[in-house]
């Protein structure tokens, strides 16, 4: 597991032990809810459900010829794939 995953784990792990707590107080310091608490949690979760995606060689060759060897769209393209956002 990476290190950014595994941060992400405990940052989760985080708050939910802490749930409980912070929503009781947080409740009584602000009656209109604890809405960010829930969401984070649930981003979290689904972020950490994601497959881990790894930038092997073959994935670095097909992105440069996928984008003519221009480094400027390559640099591009290695940016979106680490985002998820493109699936070479």
């Amino acid at each position: 597991m990476s290190d950014l995953r595994t941060a992400a784990q405990q940052a989760l792990e985080a708050l939910e032990n802490s749930r409980v707590f912070v929503t009781t107080r947080e409740k009584i310091k602000h009656p209109e809810g604890t809405e960010w608490y829930d969401e984070a949690i649930t981003a979290l979760r689904a972020a950490l459900e994601q497959p881990e995606r790894t930038l092997t060689d073959e994935v670095i060759a097909d992105l440069w010829h996928q984008n003519g060897g221009f480094h400027h769209h390559f640099a591009r393209a290695v940016e979106r794939w680490l985002r998820g956002k493109d699936h070479a």
